[in-house]
């Protein structure tokens, strides 16, 4: 995703809209507040697709791997290790989710704050002129 979009918009359109050129910074900026939202969201959910993929692939290992064993104690063996494997995957997800959470905030954050200090630039220059 490209880190600046210009702001220049074709003059046929930007005249009809009621707002100076700090509110064409303004937009923009909600707009690729936005974009950064909806990208964060599909990422997630491929994250989390991906995540729960492998644990059913695990669980219908457990069930093939229960109807070939021979012995009850083999079957309660494989049981506990499945469920053991399993809390360790999910909290290890959890984590995972949330250092990528933080650095997607992270990064918005200082996305914002680039802007906010272009956009005072800007009405510094105008207000001086």
């Amino acid at each position: 995703m490209a880190k600046k979009i210009s702001d220049t918009l074709p003059p046929a359109t930007w005249p009809q809209w009621p707002v100076g050129p700090e509110g064409r910074s303004l937009m923009l900026s909600a707009a690729r507040f936005q974009a950064d939202m909806l990208h964060t969201a599909l990422r997630g959910q491929i994250e989390a697709l991906t995540f729960m993929q492998s644990r059913s692939e695990q669980h219908l290992q457990l069930w093939e791997d229960l109807l070939a064993s021979d012995y009850a104690r083999d079957g309660f063996d494989l049981y506990c290790s499945f469920w053991r494997n399993a809390f360790q995957d999910y909290s290890d997800e959890a984590e995972r989710f949330t250092r990528m959470g933080a650095q997607l905030a992270t990064d918005a954050a200082k996305r914002v704050s680039e802007e906010q200090e272009e956009l005072t630039e800007k009405v510094a220059r105008q207000i001086v002129m």
